[in-house]
């Protein structure tokens, strides 16, 4: 597992089948700690500079994977320009980043490890080798009906849901002492927090020592994915780099976030290369 830094935050270059692997693995030892696995995708580093608790999530959980084309793409970028010497005008870097681009297209700079296709490819382990799964948050009563839809998928799953914090306050004092009580009373081994991007890796950052599950991953808007509230991106939008795309044409008002995970994130790890940092 290679550790690559961008913007100054970690992720590590994992594959699909090695993220699968590795955390197979965790849940094969005794449970002596809670795993934390973070899914980053483009926005995530944008955020972690200005947000001093989000990206020391970053940086103690025990895995970050790639989520979607836009990290990977960095890497690319960043591991391309590494042998520069010299730049009139950065002319050279500018080439590279537009050569990325098209390897974008193509399909050649890696392959991302999302939330939603880890809580898929988990959830079926889970039912394969009797792993008990537990889902919290999402909005009213997101978790319950997810997890009645996996058990129906999932004759076999083990599984509790529970909406867990509505509000801010909630994640703190006895609400959060009493989702965490039912956690721990479940034992699950895999735990899939949606409690919003940023929001869920810092809860698991500050509660990880309290949780007895093996695993934890915070999943974002997957559960809504799950559910149809949102439609899955054709395969095309995926292969492409363009994901982002269809979920703007979905929900418009995603635009500002949209706007930085795209081309707020492209601008500053152009911005970065200028300033010959070592990204790699």
């Amino acid at each position: 597992m290679q550790v690559k830094r961008i913007l100054g935050s970690r992720v590590d270059l994992v594959t699909r089948d090695e993220t699968v692997g590795l955390i197979e693995g965790w849940l094969k030892e005794p449970a002596t700690k809670c795993r934390v696995v973070v899914t980053a995708y483009s926005e995530f580093f944008v955020n972690a500079r200005s947000d001093s608790a989000f990206r020391m999530a970053l940086e103690g959980a025990d895995l970050v994977t790639p989520d979607g084309v836009g990290p990977l793409a960095a890497i690319h970028y960043c591991e391309s320009i590494s042998d520069l010497t010299f730049d009139i005008l950065h002319f050279r870097k500018l080439l590279i980043g537009l050569r990325v681009g098209l390897d974008i297209l193509r399909g050649r700079v890696g392959e991302p490890v999302s939330g939603y296709w880890l809580f898929g490819e988990l959830t079926r382990l889970a039912a394969q080798k009797g792993y008990r799964v537990f889902v919290l948050g999402g909005f009213g009563e997101t978790a319950e009906r997810v997890a009645t839809k996996l058990q129906i998928t999932n004759h076999k799953l083990q599984i509790m849901g529970d909406g867990g914090a509505q509000t801010q306050e909630q994640k703190i004092g006895e609400a959060n002492d009493r989702v965490i009580e039912k956690i721990n009373k479940f034992k699950p081994d895999l735990l899939f927090v949606a409690y919003g991007p940023g929001k869920q890796e810092k809860w698991l950052s500050a509660n990880r020592g309290k949780i007895k599950a093996k695993v934890a991953i915070g999943v974002g808007g997957t559960f809504d994915e799950y559910l149809g509230r949102v439609k899955e991106a054709p395969e095309v939008f995926s292969r492409y780099g363009i994901k982002w795309l269809w979920r703007l044409l979905q929900q418009p008002q995603r635009l500002p976030r949209v706007f930085k995970a795209t081309f707020v994130f492209a601008w500053l790890v152009f911005a970065e290369s200028l300033r010959n940092v070592d990204m790699k």
